[in-house]
């Protein structure tokens, strides 16, 4: 009886823009595939003029030289004394992912963390130069042509990526991994007559690590090799780290488009962030297909899997709320926002009661940003799963999040803190107080608070300017008003329609024609064009002395807004 296949050694490369490959061997199995990586030695490093700030866990170097780069990573890197001048004493186990012959003079050295540079160094003392991190040997058992198995030819002709794919019964390739195609040893397999067991070496260039799998996808590995899973939970005995890794693994299986109905969420073992998406995956798509990522189903699949009349009865909710509460509320708040229906049941009426206040301010935070972009004449925002994420591109504000509410407030904080470039955080929330102390905690440095108010524009005051003053209106999409005194401008305001909504931006008065009521002439002007323009509500984000001003306006106050930012840029 002929055994399986499971794995392929193949050498791929390009040519003239096509993608070739050439299949050297096929395999029974392999072992030492999921082994750890031996790691290089903990030791001292002096990080010369780092501008990264606060600097500490996994970070990862790059040295950019001329004509040739490496790549480090620095694990679980701490500092323990700043010289002053940015120099950084730290211990770290510092890996080499991509040697170099020659770096030529004067290399930038770049240091990036969760895939975003957070800052430079003018150079990096102590980095090991004959320890990388080793990988132990992989055995192919049941190899048919181990002849065919040889390393990249030198000139890189047949490169650049050799290595395994992994196989399920119909021959679909489930996986790929990076491995060394160094022989060390070639012996008959015990398996068949006429295959061969085949020891490759791991131990020389460092490439290859990056590539292959963690002992935490073992198990996925071995679910989907025995074909595409067609039952629900499979994933359950796994880890977090092995539940991601069943999800990258659905991504290169089928895609089925969710259908309107009711969808059932088993969410008995949704106890991690991983765990919720897959669960959910399953409910909309099936046990073998791929809903997105367990962070980005917002964007490029929103629009493939928010189908209208979809309802979610989300089954042991309790599971979630309590191992992930926050992540679980930002999704199903996201959910909501876009017309999913959610149900419970068990019911949670508390929770219940909380997701649809948070769904109804995370509405109106939709509504006014859409009109403040456009009334600040800036790029649209990119709608993300519980954000909008602002291309600000001004002084100290190149960027800013804006949340929908204050759920995952602190994994923002954090995220902003990071950011390499001048960013802020603006979060609308009803508990201003705690949601300080978290971004605070994260670094960032408060501003000046506002606060979020909504008014009908019907009944809106619109008081005549003082004697001598004359209102200028432009209307459109953005209406813009000016008042003017003896042809010098006094006051002025723009206003943006999006439907029935109205976003007021840069209402202002100068210095010499304040306390004359003229903030009230432009408002009024305003709500009273807008209104002509088909707008019913309008809605604004207002500074402390702008809150006094709407107040006497009639605005109403929803909720207050924090607002900090990274301190970069800034003087």
């Amino acid at each position: 009886m002929a055994l399986p296949i499971r794995y392929e050694v193949v050498r791929r490369w390009v040519d003239d823009e096509d993608v070739l490959e050439e299949v050297l061997a096929r395999v029974v199995d392999v072992d030492g595939l999921f082994e750890d990586v031996t790691p290089a030695p903990r030791g001292r490093l002096v990080l010369r003029g780092c501008t990264a700030g606060r600097l500490d866990g996994d970070v990862q170097l790059e040295v950019q030289g001329s004509p040739d780069s490496e790549l480090w990573r620095l694990a679980d890197l701490v500092v323990h004394a700043e010289l002053g001048g940015g120099d950084l004493v730290a211990t770290a186990t510092a890996t080499c992912l991509l040697d170099s012959e020659d770096l030529g003079p004067s290399p930038r050295f770049t240091l990036s963390q969760h895939s975003r540079e957070i800052g430079t160094c003018v150079a990096v003392e102590g980095l090991p130069r004959e320890h990388r991190g080793v990988a132990p040997p992989v055995t192919l058992i049941g190899c048919d042509t181990p002849e065919l198995i040889r390393p990249g030819r030198p000139d890189g002709e047949r490169g650049p990526y050799v290595g395994l794919r992994a196989l399920d019964p119909d021959g679909r390739v489930v996986a790929h991994a990076g491995v060394a195609l160094d022989v060390v040893s070639v012996s008959p397999s015990a398996v068949g007559e006429g295959l061969f067991d085949v020891v490759l070496d791991q131990s020389g260039d460092a490439w290859h690590i990056a590539e292959r799998p963690v002992p935490a996808a073992r198990g996925a590995w071995r679910i989907w090799m025995e074909g595409v899973p067609a039952q629900r939970n499979l994933w359950a005995p796994l880890s977090s780290e092995g539940r991601l890794w069943w999800n990258e693994l659905a991504a290169k299986a089928r895609r089925n488009r969710p259908v309107a109905g009711v969808h059932d969420v088993d969410g008995t073992y949704a106890n991690d962030e991983c765990g919720v998406h897959l669960a959910l995956s399953e409910a909309l798509v099936g046990p073998g297909d791929y809903l997105g990522g367990v962070h980005s189903i917002t964007g490029a699949y929103e629009e493939w899997w928010f189908v209208p009349g979809i309802t979610l009865v989300w089954h042991q909710p309790r599971v979630a709320l309590e191992s992930v509460p926050e992540h679980f509320y930002g999704l199903l708040k996201y959910l909501l926002r876009n017309g999913v229906e959610v149900l419970f049941e068990p019911s949670e009426p508390d929770f219940g009661y909380r997701l649809d206040r948070g769904v109804e301010l995370g509405g109106l935070v939709d509504r006014w940003i859409t009109g403040w972009a456009r009334a600040a004449e800036i790029d649209p925002p990119d709608a993300l799963l519980d954000n909008w994420h602002v291309w600000a591109d001004l002084p100290g504000r190149e960027e800013e999040r804006v949340l929908t509410g204050d759920a995952l407030v602190a994994e923002h904080a954090e995220d902003v803190a990071l950011n390499p470039v001048p960013a802020w955080l603006t979060v609308p929330t009803r508990s201003p107080d705690e949601v300080s102390l978290v971004v605070e905690e994260a670094g960032l440095v408060l501003r000046e608070p506002e606060a979020f108010m909504v008014r009908g524009l019907f009944d809106h005051p619109a008081p005549k300017p003082p004697d001598g003053y004359e209102v200028r209106v432009t209307p459109g999409d953005v209406i813009e008003v000016v008042v003017t005194c003896d042809g010098e401008v006094a006051a002025s305001g723009r206003m943006a329609v999006v439907g029935e909504d109205a976003v007021p931006h840069g209402v202002e008065t100068a210095p010499d024609h304040r306390r004359r009521g003229l903030g009230g002439v432009v408002m009024g002007a305003l709500a009273r064009e807008a209104v002509k323009a088909g707008a019913s509500e309008g809605l604004l984000f207002a500074t402390d002395d702008g809150w006094h001003l709407y107040r006497k306006l009639g605005w109403d106050t929803i909720c207050d807004v924090v607002i900090a930012s990274n301190g970069k840029g800034e003087a």
